[in-house]
C-alpha cells in the first residue's frame, strides 16, 4: 500500500488537494489536526494511494485540453468562413467571436442565442474597429441581466427577533459547503461581532465535525454536533442565546434522493430561515443541473457559487442558477476563511465570463 500525506493550514485545504489529485472517492487513512508549525495550527490528510486512478485522472485532463482547443481551432475556422461568405454582414465576425466565447464558458445555447440577439442591434452604426469594444460592452449588459442576484438574509441579533437566525448550507459532496460555512461564521463573528452557533450535522465525514470545532476555537464560535432532526432541534434549543446559528449538512450525490430527504428532515426540524444551495464552478453543466433539482426537497431560497477559480465554464452557473429559481447570494473563489468570500454581483459574474478588456470579447 503507497500511502500519501496531505498538509494544510486548515482540514478543507488538505482533503480537498486529496481529493483533486485522488479522487472524491479515495480511501482515508487519517485525517485531523497535527503538531502546530509555528503559532498556526496545521491538519494532515493521509490518503491510500492508487497510483492507476491517478493515470487515468491525468489522462482524462489530457483529453480535455485537446478537446478544448480543438474547439477554439473549428471556432477560429467557422470566424473565419462566416465573414468570407458573407462579406457584406459588418458584425458577422464580432459576433461569431462572442458567440465562441460564450460557447467556451459553457454558457447554455438558449442564452447564447438571447445574448447575440442583444448584441446585433448594437452593432449596426458601429465603425469596424469599434466592432469588438462594443460587441464586448452590450454582451456584458445582456449577461449581467441574466444572472439573478440577491441580498443575503443579514443577522440582526436574537434582541431584535426574539430567536437567532438560522441558517442552513446544503449541497453535493465536495462542494465546499463547511468552508463557506466557516467563512460566513467569522464575517458575522469578527466584522459583525454577532454571537454566532454552528450545528454540525455532517457526522458522516471524515474530520467534519472536528474541522468546524477548531473553527469554532479559533472564532469564538458555539460548535453542537448532532445526527437527526431531533438532535439538531435540541442543539438549537441550546444556544437559543446566538444572534445567527449556521447548519452544516452532509453532502450527498444528486442521485441519493433519500439521503438527500434527510438532510431536508433536519433543515426543517429547526425551522430554518434561509438554506443556502452550493454549486461549484468546478463541475459541468449537467452535473449541475442534476444537483438542482435533487435538492429541491431542501427548500433552498438562494445560492452560493464557490470554486469560481476552478472553473473554465462559468457559464453553467448561470443556467444552473437560473434552473434553480434561487438567486445568487454569495460567490467564494478559493479556500481562505474569510478571505475568499464576496457578495453575489452580476456585473462582475459577467466579466469574468468576458474577460475584462476591450479585445477580450473576442477571445475563445
Amino acid at each position: 500500500m503507497t500511502t500519501v500525506r496531505y498538509i494544510a493550514d486548515s482540514m478543507a485545504e488538505a482533503m480537498f488537494a486529496a481529493r483533486r489529485n485522488h479522487g472524491m472517492d479515495v480511501r482515508v487513512l487519517r485525517a485531523g489536526p497535527r503538531a502546530s508549525r509555528g503559532r498556526r495550527m496545521a491538519f494532515e490528510v493521509v490518503v491510500e494511494a492508487r497510483v492507476t486512478a491517478t493515470a487515468s485522472r491525468r489522462a482524462a485532463r489530457a483529453a480535455l485540453a485537446r478537446a478544448v482547443m480543438a474547439a477554439r481551432i473549428a471556432a477560429r475556422e467557422a470566424t473565419g468562413t462566416l465573414e468570407a461568405a458573407h462579406p457584406g454582414a459588418r458584425d458577422a465576425g464580432a459576433l461569431a467571436r462572442l458567440a465562441a466565447r460564450l460557447r467556451a464558458q459553457s454558457l447554455p445555447e438558449d442564452l447564447v442565442a438571447h445574448v447575440i440577439a442583444s448584441v446585433r442591434g448594437r452593432l449596426d452604426a458601429a465603425a469596424a474597429e469599434e466592432m469588438d469594444a462594443i460587441a464586448h460592452a452590450a454582451a456584458l449588459s445582456a449577461l449581467t441581466a441574466l444572472m439573478p442576484v440577491s441580498e443575503p438574509i443579514a443577522p440582526r441579533g436574537a434582541a431584535a427577533t426574539g430567536r437567532p437566525l438560522v441558517i442552513g448550507v446544503a449541497g453535493p459532496t465536495g462542494v465546499g459547503k463547511t468552508t463557506t460555512l466557516a467563512k460566513l461564521a467569522s464575517i458575522w463573528r469578527i466584522d459583525r461581532g454577532l454571537r454566532v452557533g454552528i450545528i454540525a450535522a455532517d457526522a458522516y465525514r471524515v474530520g467534519a465535525v472536528e474541522q468546524l470545532r477548531t473553527y469554532g476555537r479559533i472564532l469564538g464560535v458555539a460548535v453542537h454536533a448532532s445526527e437527526g432532526p431531533s438532535a439538531a432541534a435540541e442543539a438549537l434549543a441550546r444556544m437559543s442565546d446566538r444572534d445567527v446559528v449556521l447548519v452544516d449538512t452532509p453532502g450527498r450525490g444528486h442521485r441519493d434522493a433519500a439521503r438527500i430527504g434527510e438532510i431536508a428532515a433536519v433543515l426543517r426540524a429547526v425551522h430554518v430561515d434561509e438554506t443556502l444551495l452550493v454549486l461549484p464552478g468546478a463541475s459541468s453543466a449537467r452535473a449541475l443541473e442534476e444537483s438542482v433539482d435533487a435538492f429541491r426537497p431542501t427548500a433552498p431560497t438562494r445560492t452560493v457559487l464557490t470554486k469560481l477559480d476552478e472553473s473554465e465554464g462559468l457559464g453553467a452557473l448561470v443556467g444552473a442558477v437560473r434552473r434553480s429559481a434561487c438567486p445568487a447570494a454569495w460567490f467564494t473563489d478559493g479556500q481562505e476563511v474569510p478571505d475568499d468570500i464576496e457578495r453575489a454581483d452580476a456585473a462582475e459574474f459577467a466579466r469574468r465570463i468576458l474577460g475584462r478588456g476591450e479585445g477580450t470579447a473576442g477571445a475563445a
